[in-house]
C-alpha cells in the first residue's frame, strides 16, 4: 500500500519532505522499528481516545506506555481508550492497527508527549504495516503544529 492518501497530502501541503522506510511487515510500532533497524525510542505511535465530546490523539515514542490518568487532567476529560472499530472509518485510508500519528492530516485533535521534541530522526506508521514515515525534527514540528505537548507517557 505505502503511503495513507490523507498523509501524503497533508505532507506535501505543509512542505514536509520524507522518506519512506519499507520493512518486513509488523502489526506494532516496536516491531517496525526493529524490522526496519532504527531505535525504537525514535518511533511515534498514536493512540486514539475516546469520551463523549469526540477523540483525541496521544502521540508518544513506541517505547513508552500512554498514561490516560495524565491525559484526562491536562484535557480536563474523561477520556479512554477508543476501540478500533469505533474510529477506523477516520483512517479509512489505513490499514487496521497502522494509525499515523499525524492526527492534523485527518482533522483530530493532538496531545504528544514532551520526550518526542528531544528526538533529531522521526520515524511514524505510513498507514500500512510494511512502511515507515521518517522526517526530520524540523519537519515532525511543522505535522505536530496545535499539538499540546505535554508528559503523557507513565512513569
Amino acid at each position: 500500500m505505502g503511503i495513507a492518501s490523507s498523509l501524503e497530502n497533508y505532507m506535501l501541503n505543509a512542505g514536509v519532505e520524507y522518506d519512506l522506510v519499507h520493512h518486513k511487515p509488523s502489526m506494532t510500532a516496536q516491531g517496525a522499528a526493529r524490522n526496519a533497524h532504527v531505535k525504537s525510542d525514535c518511533v511515534a505511535k498514536a493512540v486514539v481516545l475516546k469520551d463523549d465530546q469526540g477523540f483525541i490523539m496521544a502521540v508518544l515514542p513506541s517505547t513508552e506506555k500512554l498514561s490516560i490518568d495524565q491525559v484526562n487532567k491536562k484535557t480536563h476529560r474523561h477520556l479512554a481508550l477508543s476501540p478500533e472499530q469505533e474510529f477506523c472509518t477516520l483512517f479509512n485510508d489505513c490499514e487496521v492497527g497502522a494509525v499515523p500519528p499525524i492526527g492534523n492530516a485527518y482533522g483530530m485533535k493532538v496531545m504528544m508527549d514532551q520526550s518526542l521534541e528531544g528526538e533529531t530522526d522521526i520515524y511514524f506508521e505510513a498507514g500500512d504495516h510494511e512502511n515507515l514515515v521518517h522526517v526530520t525534527d524540523w519537519d515532525f514540528e511543522i505535522l505536530m503544529r496545535g499539538a499540546e505537548v505535554a508528559r503523557i507517557c507513565q512513569h
